[in-house]
């Protein structure tokens, strides 16, 4: 990955949204009179446990850095590393060596702190999460984590029917945790209980969750009844079928969603069998699955989503910048994004500014 410097005085792009290009006025390492495109003013992925072969919940700092480039060349400028259920050693030996790459990372996509999925979900809907490792909320158990993790850790996925759920909503604040409601068979009820205890987001919509009927209002039913809360979608269009992110998008506003890919480790291979995770996975065509059986997390990088997005969903240009870069932000409490990404009309990356270096294939 090559780096090169640019005029200070360049002016500077559009940051509300994401807007067409035609012959580039900057001084990117792109052709300017033949590019055509659009430029982001970042590309934010909220849930990313890996890809390209590696796994953030893995640990090992080279070959954490070394899965980020391989994000870089796709588009992305942040992400937020989210860790699997797993087993205690494994999972402070990651948020140790994620921690490390933080402190020294100096190209995007940079790092916007540790979501823990589980290991305070429900077993009745906790997917590829193994039930071994699934435990009641413990706010010990988060302070322990969150020492380790020097503050990181911002996100926490958790089902709020759980044992002590709602007391522990405020106390995980406390520690500047923002809870994520996922993994869920809550009811309704339950649900906005959490919401006014303190939790602000939703883990994949729909997803990992009882779903509702007008004589079963569940944690989704909540969702559209209680409008406070960030929530997300995986993109990809197989995790949620395109008419019904459309519809999602009409109900909620663009401005509470945040697009998402969930990405696991088979994500930037070829298609075919690929052993992860302790299992045999499948990827074909973006969908990951456990070989022949369920969906096991995303197979496809968040900008490669984009198109199914924009033509299959129909969701306009606008919203869908905002919902990849803003939104995400807002949603972590961060400050937005201040990059500059160059796709094409299909929506590959072509480059990235970060202040005044640019990034892009060589």
């Amino acid at each position: 990955m090559s780096e090169r410097r640019i005029c200070s005085g360049s002016e500077p792009p559009d940051f509300v949204m994401c807007r067409p290009i035609r012959n580039l006025e900057l001084d990117p390492p792109v052709d300017g009179e033949s590019c055509e495109g659009y430029r982001f003013p970042g590309i934010v992925d909220l849930h990313v446990h890996g890809g390209f072969e590696w796994d953030f919940s893995y640990g090992d700092p080279d070959r954490i850095e070394k899965m980020l480039d391989s994000f870089l060349r796709k588009g992305l400028t942040a992400v937020m590393p989210t860790l699997i259920t797993c087993s205690e050693e494994q999972r402070m030996k990651a948020i140790g060596d994620i921690v490390t790459v933080a402190s020294r990372r100096t190209r995007p996509p940079s790092l916007l702190g540790i979501s823990l999925e589980g290991p305070f979900i429900s077993a009745s809907r906790r997917g590829s999460h193994e039930e071994r490792f699934l435990t009641a909320p413990n706010i010990e158990m988060l302070e322990r984590w969150q020492e380790k993790a020097r503050g990181m850790i911002r996100r926490l996925t958790l089902a709020p029917e759980l044992t002590g759920a709602i007391d522990f909503i405020a106390k995980a604040m406390e520690l500047k945790v923002r809870v994520s409601i996922g993994h869920t068979d809550a009811d309704h009820e339950t649900t906005l209980r959490a919401f006014k205890a303190g939790a602000q987001n939703i883990t994949h919509l729909f997803n990992a969750m009882r779903p509702f009927s007008h004589r079963d209002p569940t944690c989704v039913s909540a969702v559209f009844d209680y409008r406070n809360v960030f929530v997300e979608l995986i993109a990809d269009g197989i995790h949620v079928f395109p008419d019904i992110v459309r519809m999602t998008f009409s109900i909620l506003g663009s401005d509470r969603i945040s697009l998402v890919s969930d990405c696991v480790l088979p994500t930037g291979l070829s298609d075919g069998l690929h052993q992860a995770y302790g299992r045999e996975l499948e990827l074909r065509g973006g969908r990951c699955t456990i070989a022949g059986g369920h969906l096991f997390g995303g197979g496809m990088t968040l900008p490669d989503c984009f198109q199914v997005m924009h033509e299959k969903a129909r969701i306009p240009l606008k919203a869908l910048c905002e919902c990849v870069s803003v939104n995400p932000c807002r949603a972590a409490g961060v400050d937005p994004p201040r990059e500059d990404v160059i796709l094409d009309k299909q929506f590959n990356w072509i480059a990235t500014r970060l202040r005044d270096t640019w990034y892009w294939p060589q």
